[in-house]
């Protein structure tokens, strides 16, 4: 055989290969922590073996880290973040439906090959027995000769039937990424839509929550927006709100923390910090905006200057994330009053007084 068949057929049984020990991998740990086998549990446990959602790996990883119970409750909000809340495009519908079948397959594949694997022990375990009897040796010995070719007839279906399922599974999970990036991007600003930075919102709040440190969200405004528009028109207008995104992303650690609410409104996302050192993090975002020339390409034109105000505020425990968000309009509210260009926080009435 030439060497390039060889490769490929190896590269197929390392596939193979690959795949059964995700799935393996995936019914393990729902065993390890008591969860059934049920097709959803499945999937979120795929992923995190396969490393393929990141945020997944890290909100699970926290909760062994901190030595977590990972119930079926748990399993469900997991699933309800990462596989359903974002079904809204028929596209991404489809592509969700059509990859959870695949999975279900995948579920069905290695029960069958379990159960082939046992029957085949107790055929080696009666042929064992019989050796004690020379007389009927020969028939015994015709028994596992049929057993061990239909074990390895069967394998061989099972590598087919797997290879196939890894192949399906790799272009519906491109499919799946394709209109999850579609349905949670702001067209305009590139940025993560208000549907996609509540979502990740969520799941930082809870890493947060388990991990026992603080989070905080900054709200920011592009301060006089409409009389940029009403002076230079809505494509500029626009191409302001380009640069102030793109400006926004690059100064973050995170850039995906980063959405546009709406509007010419915009919301950072800032775990692991308090008030004070969120507000930091938003003054260093205003004084990057500040600092950016604004022109007009075809006129030469200077647009600006064009600032930012922001309200901070830190999540108390047990608050939902529409009063945090509440909070922090509050506070960029006072900073529109105070003059704008300027970042103010909002502390609870304890803590402020």
């Amino acid at each position: 055989m030439p060497n390039s068949q060889e490769d490929a057929v190896k590269g197929g049984d390392a596939q193979r290969a690959h795949t059964v020990a995700l799935a393996h991998a995936a019914i393990s740990s729902m065993m390890e922590h008591g969860l059934p086998p049920s097709p959803d549990f499945f999937a979120i446990w795929y992923d995190y073996h396969a490393g393929t959602t990141n945020t997944l790996r890290r909100l699970i990883d926290t909760y062994l880290t901190n030595r977590r119970a990972i119930t079926e409750e748990v399993m469900h909000q997991i699933h309800e973040r990462f596989f359903d809340t974002q079904r809204e495009s028929a596209a991404l519908m489809e592509a969700a439906e059509r990859l959870r079948q695949a999975t279900d397959q995948v579920v069905s594949l290695v029960a069958a090959a379990s159960g082939d694997t046992s029957r085949y022990g107790d055929a080696l375990n009666a042929f064992r027995g019989n050796l004690t009897d020379t007389s009927d040796l020969g028939r015994a010995l015709a028994g596992l000769i049929a057993q061990t070719q239909e074990m390895a007839r069967r394998s061989a279906l099972l590598g087919a039937q797997l290879d196939a399922s890894s192949h399906l599974i790799i272009g519906l999970q491109a499919q799946l990424q394709e209109a999850l990036t579609e349905a949670n991007t702001d067209p305009l600003t590139n940025l993560p839509n208000r549907r996609a930075i509540e979502a990740l919102a969520a799941l930082r709040q809870q890493e947060m929550a388990v991990a026992g440190r603080p989070f905080s969200v900054a709200v920011v405004d592009v301060d006089h927006f409409k009389s940029i528009n009403d002076t230079w028109g809505h494509p500029v207008g626009d191409a302001v709100l380009r640069r102030i995104a793109a400006t926004l992303a690059g100064q973050l650690k995170d850039p995906q923390a980063c959405g546009r609410f709406g509007g010419e409104e915009f919301v950072v996302l800032l775990p692991g910090l308090e008030s004070e050192a969120a507000a930091r993090v938003a003054d260093g975002l205003r004084q990057a905006v500040a600092a950016q020339q604004y022109s007009v390409r075809a006129t030469g034109g200077v647009v600006g200057p064009v600032t930012l105000s922001a309200g901070i505020a830190t999540r108390l425990p047990g608050e939902a994330w529409s009063a945090l968000v509440a909070r922090a309009d509050s506070a960029l509210y006072r900073a529109k009053q105070d003059g704008r260009n300027r970042v103010v926080q909002h502390l609870p009435t304890s803590l402020a007084a």
